[in-house]
């Protein structure tokens, strides 16, 4: 599910020939390091930080990004101080919106995974996961399908 979510992303940056020098140091673009922003945004939202979260969080910049340990922990950091610095969530949902809605539809799959790392689904974490696909025009039907597909 992952590799799909990547390879979607892969072909909308292609498409939108972002400008040279939008990456960082560990070869993320900014939507790339704005989805791991969310997702770490979507692990504090219960106001505790479980292991299981953060290990997920890792796991997949790792896989996703092809990083050593120590370069997934320090994007996991720089989207961490992101996600503490952000006023709200339209900074990340905002480029996001270009996405295709596949796309969108497998962030929100990811984010749902994140949320239920922990094994607990917090209030918080709902609302705050209701609150980005409203913001990423995904349809109610479709937020439901994936939080089931995830829990169930």
């Amino acid at each position: 599910m992952f590799q799909l979510f990547k390879t979607l992303l892969d072909k909308v940056n292609d498409g939108l020939s972002a400008p040279a020098g939008t990456t960082n140091a560990y070869g993320l673009n900014e939507s790339e390091l704005a989805c791991v922003s969310l997702m770490l945004m979507v692990a504090y939202a219960d106001f505790s930080s479980s292991d299981d979260e953060r290990a997920l969080a890792i796991d997949y910049v790792k896989r996703e990004f092809s990083l050593t340990d120590s370069d997934a922990a320090a994007v996991i950091t720089l989207a961490d101080k992101q996600a503490q610095d952000a006023t709200s969530l339209h900074q990340f949902t905002a480029q996001l919106k270009q996405l295709s809605y596949d796309a969108r539809l497998a962030l929100l799959d990811n984010l749902w995974q994140q949320a239920y790392a922990d094994g607990v689904l917090d209030p918080n974490e709902e609302a705050m996961l209701r609150k980005i696909a409203d913001l990423l025009f995904i349809r109610h039907s479709d937020y439901i399908q994936a939080k089931l597909a995830v829990s169930g």
